[in-house]
């Protein structure tokens, strides 16, 4: 009479087990990764701690201004200034926007959280609000890609990550960027500066 209790109580753990095993098998194989589910996420869990973003490469790129909208304007009045065809005035802004998302996803992948920009001397006048200590986080740039460079035609400036380490280098000083009336302050694309 134990034997046969012991023995029903044994195959009951069995039954339990196979059916617990079942189960997390059915979930593993029928969808239960939440990431591949819902790939529109912005935000990738990687590990328990980290967070990997996705590159605003694609954004970037199509806030890039069309070939023909360039020629009018560096045909119009604001374009008295240029010293480049179209197409090198193209050229430059993709070429800087790459040095932009470059950095980025060098820093996405490094944990950096807040980047500053060096503005050359040929936009101090046109891109003074991005000069000095002024820095932006990798959250800002995320939901605001009109924070990554270049922001005109010929514009020189470039996003380099921020370190506290380099405090010391850059004077201490920590000015954010803030939005005026809900949006962020930008230069109007079509300035033009030399090349």
């Amino acid at each position: 009479m134990i034997l046969s209790a012991l023995f029903w109580i044994l195959l009951g753990l069995i039954i339990l087990v196979l059916g617990a095993a079942l189960s997390m098998f059915l979930k593993g194989r029928g969808g239960g990764d939440r990431q591949s589910q819902d790939d529109s996420s912005p935000i990738y869990a990687s590990g328990v701690y980290s967070l990997i973003r996705r590159s605003p490469r694609k954004e970037l790129q199509e806030r890039e201004p069309p070939l023909e909208e360039v020629h009018s304007v560096l045909s119009s009045e604001q374009g008295k200034t240029a010293n480049g065809s179209a197409e090198q005035y193209l050229d430059e802004w993709r070429r800087q926007a790459n040095i932009s998302i470059n950095n980025i996803e060098k820093g996405d992948k490094e944990g950096i959280q807040t980047y500053r920009y060096q503005v050359p001397a040929k936009c101090q006048r046109t891109c003074v609000m991005f000069g000095g200590d002024t820095y932006v986080t990798r959250e800002q740039i995320h939901n605001h890609v009109q924070l990554i460079p270049p922001f005109h035609l010929g514009c020189g400036v470039s996003l380099v990550t921020k370190e506290a380490w380099n405090a010391g280098n850059e004077n201490a000083a920590w000015t954010p960027i803030l939005p005026s009336n809900g949006k962020y302050m930008t230069p109007d694309w079509r300035i033009v500066v030399k090349l």
